[in-house]
């Protein structure tokens, strides 16, 4: 970390929680710790280090408050140290195991005094707290010169300790500064589980957004947990850990729930119960469908007639088009809608309606139905290109005058269903 020296008057050196205060513009600062737990080990694998403070009147001050005394940013990165300092101490006073610490870094300040290298490795020296398990974290956000921040991050990886990019999703985050800092963890924002648990495109988002920041190699921590629906959701999304007021509140001591396993135990017997309720379900409702669609598909073979044959698939409001594909994946004939599909079309969409030539060789439900021609293919829900709505594509390869072709008819699957 920066270099600055420590005002020693603020007793950042040497004393616990419970041996001394430490004092700030006549606030009293004290630690509390909030914990993140692993899904997988079922356990707290770090805490957050939260500032506390009470006034003169012994009066609480609210954090925001508090982070508003500072006039400049000088006297901001002196806070934010000696806060910094005041969590490794009641941290290392307690922590017997080999948990992470996490602790909140201002990088604003950061970037504008730009002092030298050296505070972080001071502290640890003098707390006796391994390096590695030091979590810093820090909003990306709040940093426009991604060279120095790169450096800064750079300079804690060669301390062996760790980088996380809090509350990211929220303000002007975005992927492109992920890849070039290359975090350990990624906290994502407390809102994007809140809209997950109420909106299944959300909770969509929130998943592909996990894959993706595993995919650039950072573990992914879901803050703001505060229902079972949410850890849920989160667990769903394949989050790694997990952190919100339903595990755990913030806390002086180190006072993980004890619980916390059996509590991640039952979440996870939910999500299997509920996955294979699921799967039951679209078993159930793609089995009449699957016949209806090789009823239609025996019938084209028959009378090679796609508006005749359509008919039988679209007793089903669940089919909305039908289509056929040459042996390279070209469309043949013009995209066939049901009727109650072709009341529903919006004209802002009317350049992607026409599929005549189209060549969808590039979709799954095409060249795995050539790999298994005979077999009834059906594709992962994903976005349709013609109506910009989530289907899924049942599909089939069959032989016509010894060229195969391939049935294939969309699926309405909003999220409703």
């Amino acid at each position: 970390m920066p270099d600055i020296a420590l005002d020693r008057s603020h007793n950042c050196w040497g004393k616990t929680q419970s041996d001394r205060p430490k004092l700030y513009r006549g606030h009293t600062l004290a630690s509390h710790f909030q914990p993140i737990y692993s899904i997988a080990h079922r356990r707290a694998i770090g805490y957050e280090g939260l500032i506390r403070a009470t006034c003169p009147q012994n009066l609480a001050v609210p954090p925001i408050e508090l982070l508003a005394l500072p006039e400049n940013s000088q006297e901001m990165l002196g806070l934010d140290r000696l806060c910094g300092a005041l969590h490794v101490e009641n941290f290392t006073a307690q922590s017997a195991n080999n948990e992470w610490l996490f602790i909140n870094l201002d990088s604003q300040s950061l970037l504008n005094e730009q002092p030298e290298i050296g505070f972080t490795k001071q502290l640890l020296a003098q707390s006796g707290l391994s390096a590695h398990r030091l979590v810093i974290e820090i909003l990306e956000t709040e940093v426009q010169d991604i060279g120095y921040l790169k450096n800064f991050i750079d300079y804690f990886h060669q301390l062996n300790s760790l980088i996380a990019i809090d509350d990211f999703g929220a303000g002007h985050s975005n992927f492109d500064r992920i890849w070039q800092l290359e975090p350990d963890i990624v906290k994502l924002d407390r809102n994007l589980i809140h809209e997950a648990a109420q909106s299944k495109r959300a909770e969509r988002i929130l998943s592909g957004i996990i894959s993706l920041l595993h995919q650039t190699g950072s573990l992914v921590i879901v803050e703001g947990v505060e229902t079972e629906q949410e850890a849920c959701i989160a667990i769903a999304a394949n989050a790694d850990m997990l952190q919100g007021f339903y595990f755990a509140r913030p806390a002086p001591l180190l006072s993980a729930d004890s619980n916390a396993s059996d509590i991640i135990d039952q979440l996870l017997r939910n999500q299997q119960h509920q996955r294979s309720h699921q799967s039951h379900i679209k078993a159930n409702s793609l089995l009449r469908i699957e016949t209806l669609f090789q009823a239609t598909l025996d019938d084209f073979k028959t009378h090679q007639n796609l508006q005749q044959s359509s008919a039988q698939v679209f007793r089903t409001p669940h089919a909305v088009r039908c289509f056929l594909l040459d042996e390279s994946g070209y469309q043949t004939q013009s995209t066939l809608n049901a009727f109650h599909q072709r009341q529903r079309i919006e004209l802002r969409f009317a350049p992607l309606l026409c599929g005549d030539r189209g060549n969808w060789s590039h979709r799954p439900y095409y060249h795995l139905a050539i790999e298994k021609p005979g077999i009834t293919i059906i594709s992962d829900p994903y976005l349709s290109v013609a109506d910009s709505q989530m289907c899924i594509t049942l599909s089939q390869a069959f032989k016509v005058d010894n060229q195969w072709q391939v049935f294939c008819c969309d699926l309405d699957w909003q999220d409703e269903r």
